[in-house]
């Protein structure tokens, strides 16, 4: 018996159970995709059959296409949701995005300390130089051409930017967390 049953373990369900179980409850979480192994993965984006999830189609990878009668969503097919597709990419909304009154009362204010909390969690890292690529040059050289140079950035990614390839101590929760391997640049978490 579960004081709480969680479905999904993307995102939302994780960090539920997470704080659930931090608070002694006991938690299940409940998944309808499978476990994925590193192999499973796609290492290029031309990998649709290990990547997109459409049976019909033969095709059996990490991400689903849902079309609803409003929405179109796409997520994560397996244990981790959403984390198996949102390529470490942590994005805070532009301040105009809550200058919308269909948000009422929350403001970008509000929820500071929430994405605070959650860029700790991720290791939120700002890419270093290195990280840009050819097609990121040529992204910041056409922003220049068409006078919005300004609107080029480098957002912060969930990715530890250490040595490459070099395994070091726990960077984030102060030697408590997992080990981590330094980023080697190949592009793979953004496939």
């Amino acid at each position: 018996m579960y004081d709480y049953i969680i479905i999904g373990s993307g995102f939302g369900g994780s960090v539920s159970a997470l704080r659930l179980a931090e608070k002694g409850y006991t938690v299940a979480v409940v998944e309808k995709g499978k476990r994925w192994k590193s192999e499973d993965f796609p290492k290029t984006n031309w990998a649709f059959r290990k990547f997109y999830w459409m049976p019909g189609l033969f095709m059996y990878g990490i991400q689903c296409m849902t079309l609803f009668k409003d929405v179109f969503v796409l997520h994560g097919d397996g244990v981790g949701g959403g984390s198996l597709v949102y390529a470490n990419t942590l994005p805070i909304p532009a301040d105009r995005v809550f200058e919308d009154p269909r948000w009422g009362k929350i403001t970008k204010e509000t929820l500071k300390p929430f994405y605070e909390m959650a860029y700790e969690m991720l290791g939120a890292a700002t890419p270093p130089d290195e990280a840009m690529n050819p097609t990121d040059y040529k992204l910041k050289e056409i922003a220049e051409e068409l006078g919005m140079g300004q609107t080029f950035e480098k957002h912060p990614l969930s990715i530890f930017f250490g040595e490459p390839d070099t395994e070091a101590e726990d960077p984030y929760f102060g030697g408590k967390g997992p080990r981590r391997r330094g980023c080697t640049y190949c592009g793979g978490c953004m496939v």
